[in-house]
């Protein structure tokens, strides 16, 4: 078959394209294709090490810097203090890591069926299985024998149950602390190259995210690095991304 495609231009041209994935191919296919990049970089250093390496990536594609927006995907926990955000973080983590859930992570690790362990007591004394089968739809993480050295040696020098590890190594809450100091932190990942913005995970949904506009979006309006009113009207605009012309057969940004 054969014809004329009829159908109208969006408006953006075509969708913003998010792509996620942090190994070396996944960092090549979002130089050469995507439009925003959803990465874990929850530490500064990190994140500017990813965001130096994907955006050095785009010239060979044709691609500027700001064709490309770098933008991990973050929690956060707030508090009238530091103490009170921290204690938050920690409730928060022990709701996640259920005593299954616990198991079901270090299995990840260990390759090994360990539901005969106590999740409240110590850490498996055998060794991972490098061979070892873990659960359906679930996949190993790193090196096994590092890794389980490294959750050993934290386990032994804190006293921590298999679960306290799990809680303990495996969190991703970003930013913890006042409204204030996470507005700041947040200032500085832009500011310092470690990412050109955020795709907020809230630990609850639907309200979520209620905390975070009332309390510390208006500081990053304060500080000029929050929009206070939109300019554009669509997801495109929204994120300083140039609509892509039409080259023929393809869409060329």
């Amino acid at each position: 078959m054969s014809g004329r495609f009829d159908v109208p231009r969006p408006p953006q041209g075509h969708p913003v394209v998010i792509q996620a994935g942090d190994s070396d191919e996944g960092r090549e296919f979002a130089a050469s294709t995507a439009d925003v990049v959803f990465t874990r970089h929850g530490t500064l250093e990190s994140g500017r090490a990813f965001y130096a390496d994907v955006k050095r990536r785009l010239a060979a594609y044709g691609r500027a810097p700001e064709d490309l927006k770098i933008m991990p995907g973050v929690t956060f926990v707030l508090g009238d203090t530091a103490a009170e955000a921290q204690e938050r973080a920690a409730e928060i983590r022990r709701q996640q890591v259920s005593p299954q859930t616990a198991l079901l992570t270090l299995e990840q690790v260990w390759g090994r069926d360990l539901s005969a362990y106590d999740p409240d007591g110590p850490l498996p004394d055998v060794d991972p299985d490098p061979e070892g089968e873990v659960a359906q739809g679930r996949v190993r993480v790193g090196d096994p024998f590092a890794v389980a050295a490294r959750w050993r040696a934290l386990s032994e020098a804190k006293g921590l149950s298999i679960r306290q590890t799990v809680i303990e190594t495996t969190g991703r809450q970003t930013f913890v602390g006042t409204p204030g100091r996470v507005a700041a932190a947040m200032a500085e990942f832009v500011a310092e190259e470690a990412a050109d913005g955020f795709i907020l995970v809230p630990h609850l949904t639907p309200g979520g995210l209620d905390d975070f506009v009332d309390r510390v979006v208006p500081l990053l309006q304060e500080r000029g690095v929050f929009r206070t009113e939109y300019t554009g009207a669509t997801l495109r605009e929204h994120l300083g991304l140039a609509r892509p012309v039409w080259k023929g057969p393809v869409w060329k940004g």
